[in-house]
Formats: structure tokens, C-alpha cells, sequence
């Protein structure tokens, strides 16, 4: 499994682990499991490296989406937008595992461990995926923002102080109490999911990097941004049921909350041009009549 997903899909365990839903995550991945193995065509579909990632996630979301809670289905989705076809099978008995691990330790009242040991790259990984699980819950560029101020406030001050860093270093001390000495920082003046971000740095083994570490988190924090924005060029004005449309289907597609910016450029002729971050939509006459004469052009 990817050091990407597991960051990811750890922080959907955390998640449950706050709303007292783990139990209940672990038994739909076994179900999922279950079914991946049993049923021949959904394994090929998901399976297959030839169909692109994206359509894969779009039919396991149409298919289990309010059917399973979305700790469960979400690192699934993420694994299948991630990971290589084939290995989604065994990725998911790993999800499952973690599962199965996590509701028992929290069943018998134990709080969250380190990680399993890993190299810088893959440290890094882990805090990307688990930054942009938690990024994508963010109702808001607003909630991003302030998260990566904070973010970015809390490295300045772990720079700032090398008695701090060691005690967040300390490999002698459990990680439960350097836990606790980054939680007495903290002192809830960060927003929980800061606080999360931050614990996370040192679960997930960078607390001997843990500026270095913080640093990444705000720039995944500021590629947020451009994953929220949809610039939109419109050949004419959008009415408010085009724009909640809109958004609501961008919404989806990205998997969190997208804002509007809506500008007009009649050169277009019709239709909308709409990117958000690398992603691309052009439904525009003007590319269509471009298609059209590379088409014609071909057969010329």
C-alpha cells in the first residue's frame, strides 16, 4: 500500500474515531472485501488498468456510496484514484487491517501510536495524504486559509525553539507524552483540524523534521486553494440554478467544496471553460469547431 493512502486513510480512522464510528468502519471494509473477491465483475472493474482511475472511483462511489460510511468508502476511492489496478485487492485487506487494529485499541482505551518506521520520502507521503483528507472536509478557502496560518505560525515557533524540537524528537520518550508536550504548545488556540495536522507530524515519524514537516502542510495547505477555485469563462451570463448546478457537480468531482468565479468571454461563442487546479473542462462551441477542423484536417 502506498505511504500516500495510508496517510489518507489513517486520518479517515482518526475521523471515526471522533464520531465513534471505527467499529462500524472496519465491518463495511470487510464487506467490501468480501465482495471484491465474491463478485467477479466488480473486480474486474476496478481491476482493470485499462479503464482510466477516475471512471473506477466513479462507479464504486455510484455503487456504495450511502451504503457504506464514508470512512469506509473514501480510502477505498482514494486507493483506487492512487494506487495500481491490480493492487487495489490487497490494498484494501490493508485498509482493512488498519481498521481491525484501530477499533480494537480504541475498544480497549488506548490512544494513538506511532507509525510503522519510514524513510523521509515516505513520511512526507503519509502527511500528504493524510493533509488532503483533512483538507477536503473543509467547508471553505476560509477554514484552508486559517489552517495554513496556523500552520504556518506553529512552524516559526518550533524554529524558534530548540528545546521545544527536542522534546518532540526525544526517540527515548513515548510518543505519547511528546504527544502531550505539543498538545500543552497548542493549548487549544489552533482549530482541531491544526491540531490534528500537527499530531500527525509526529505519528507519522518526521518529529526529528518537524519544521521541515510543518512547512510541507502549508504548502499542501496553499495548493488547497487552487483545488477550491473554479475559474469559469462563460460565453454569457450564468443564472443561479446554472451556478448551484455547477457547483454541485464540481463539488462532487473534486470531492470537496469548489467556489465559483465566473467570467465572461463572448470570443468563446457558447458554452463554459471551467478549470480547477490541473483539471480541465472545455465545453465551449470554440473547441468544438477547433475538433472539428483537426478532424477534417485528418481526413484531408
Amino acid at each position: 500500500m502506498l505511504e500516500l493512502v495510508r496517510g489518507y486513510a489513517t486520518a479517515c480512522l482518526d475521523g471515526a474515531e471522533l464520531s465513534s464510528s471505527i467499529a462500524t468502519v472496519a465491518v463495511d471494509l470487510g464487506a467490501l472485501s468480501r465482495l471484491l473477491v465474491s463478485s467477479d465483475a466488480l473486480r474486474e472493474v476496478v481491476t482493470d488498468g485499462s479503464i482510466p482511475a477516475a471512471s473506477r472511483a466513479a462507479v464504486a462511489d455510484d455503487l456504495f456510496r450511502g451504503k457504506l460510511v464514508p470512512e469506509a468508502l473514501d480510502p477505498f476511492i482514494f486507493a483506487v484514484m492512487s494506487e495500481r489496478a491490480p493492487e487495489l485487492p490487497k490494498t484494501l485487506e490493508r485498509l482493512l487491517e488498519m481498521a481491525e487494529i484501530e477499533s480494537a485499541r480504541v475498544a480497549a482505551g488506548r490512544s494513538p501510536g506511532a507509525e510503522p518506521p519510514t524513510g523521509r520520502s515516505g513520511g512526507y507521503e503519509r502527511l500528504r495524504g493524510y493533509g488532503e483528507r483533512v483538507f477536503e472536509l473543509q467547508p471553505s478557502t476560509s477554514a484552508v486559509d486559517e489552517i495554513e496560518d496556523e500552520l504556518f505560525r506553529l512552524a516559526r515557533i518550533a524554529d524558534g525553539s530548540a528545546a521545544f524540537r527536542q522534546a518532540l524528537a526525544d526517540s527515548g520518550a513515548p510518543i505519547e507524552r511528546r504527544l502531550a508536550v505539543l498538545a500543552d504548545l497548542l493549548g487549544g488556540r489552533v482549530t482541531p483540524p491544526t491540531a490534528l495536522l500537527a499530531s500527525y507530524v509526529l505519528r507519522a515519524g518526521r518529529s526529528r523534521d518537524v519544521v521541515g514537516a510543518l512547512d510541507y502542510l502549508v504548502e499542501i495547505a496553499a495548493s488547497e486553494r487552487g483545488r477550491r477555485i473554479a475559474d469559469v469563462r462563460a460565453a454569457v451570463a450564468l443564472g443561479e440554478g446554472e451556478r448551484g448546478r455547477m457547483t454541485s457537480a464540481l463539488s462532487r468531482m473534486m470531492r470537496r467544496q469548489v467556489e465559483l468565479r465566473v467570467r465572461l468571454d463572448p470570443t468563446l461563442l457558447g458554452g463554459v471553460r471551467i478549470t480547477v487546479g490541473d483539471t480541465v473542462i472545455d465545453g465551449t462551441v470554440r473547441h468544438r469547431l477547433e475538433q472539428l477542423r483537426e478532424s477534417l484536417l485528418v481526413r484531408a
